[in-house]
């Protein structure tokens, strides 16, 4: 199997010092120790401080650009903001479809959005309304959640694709999963033909951790077999951001080395 292993830009964002550091500020870091493929967290808009929010947000997609061709690597996948709890959907809708037309400036193939509550025919509509406001050169990737309130298997997911399945595409969190009890390896079969990126992340399945892998109770051999039965091609691409947040800034490059030597490891199976 080729290297396909990738990571979400936020796996050293957190850090027992609190210092924050944007993307690309940290992308340097990802690049030089040797991950070649990224999925950029436009997450950092649900801070009103981000730059994104600001009138230098076109300045700052231009260096995600330049930093892109830069250091040679892809941006293989983006995550769009999402509401916090108690928050309506509509109230973010500004700033997702903002994410995913800076997304689709710089390449990327897919931008991950969030379902919203209210079951697989509310979930239809906001689709539908979300593709249609954005820029055809790019498409959606549903997420599993992580509650029985939300949308979490991939037979749902798959119903909400029909809508449009040349652009809405389904996207499995391991860690999601495994909170639901699911058989992760079920899901994967579940999602054949649509399953066109991963969030990689392990748990003791009782919280959403967002460990490394082979850190809690996922049986990692059968998620692999299941993505090579079912022709999976896509990456498998870390959302393990917590792993670290109770190290220092100064671990930062144990810490991506780290998840690099994991990522072998998972491809060895």
């Amino acid at each position: 199997m080729q290297d396909r292993t990738a990571t979400n830009t936020n796996l050293v964002v957190f850090n027992r010092e609190g210092i924050k550091r944007r993307m690309d500020e940290l992308i340097p870091l990802y690049a030089k120790a040797g991950f070649k493929d990224l999925d950029l967290n436009f997450c950092e808009m649900m801070n009103p401080a981000s730059m994104l929010n600001t009138d230098r947000a076109a300045e700052y997609v231009g260096r995600l650009k330049e930093l892109k061709k830069e250091y040679g690597i892809s941006y293989i996948q983006a995550h769009a903001p999402y509401p916090r709890p108690g928050q309506a959907p509509e109230e973010m809708e500004e700033q997702i479809l903002r994410s995913i037309s800076y997304a689709a400036k710089l390449g990327v193939p897919h931008m991950v959005v969030h379902p919203v509550a209210g079951g697989i025919e509310n979930n239809k509509r906001y689709y539908s309304d979300l593709l249609e406001k954005s820029p055809e050169g790019i498409s959606i990737a549903i997420e599993n959640m992580e509650t029985e309130n939300e949308i979490f298997s991939m037979r749902d997911i798959r119903e909400i694709c029909s809508i449009c399945p040349s652009r809405l595409m389904a996207l499995l969190d391991t860690g999601h999963a495994n909170l639901m009890g699911l058989d992760i390896a079920e899901e994967i079969r579940n999602a054949e033909g649509m399953l066109c990126g991963t969030h990689i992340n392990d748990n003791d399945g009782r919280s959403d951790q967002h460990l490394l892998p082979f850190m809690g109770t996922i049986d990692w051999k059968k998620v692999v077999d299941a993505m090579r039965e079912t022709g999976y091609g896509g990456f498998l691409t870390f959302e393990a951001m917590y792993y670290s947040r109770m190290l220092g800034i100064n671990d930062t490059t144990a810490v991506i080395e780290k998840a690099l030597k994991t990522g072998i490891r998972l491809q060895s199976l």
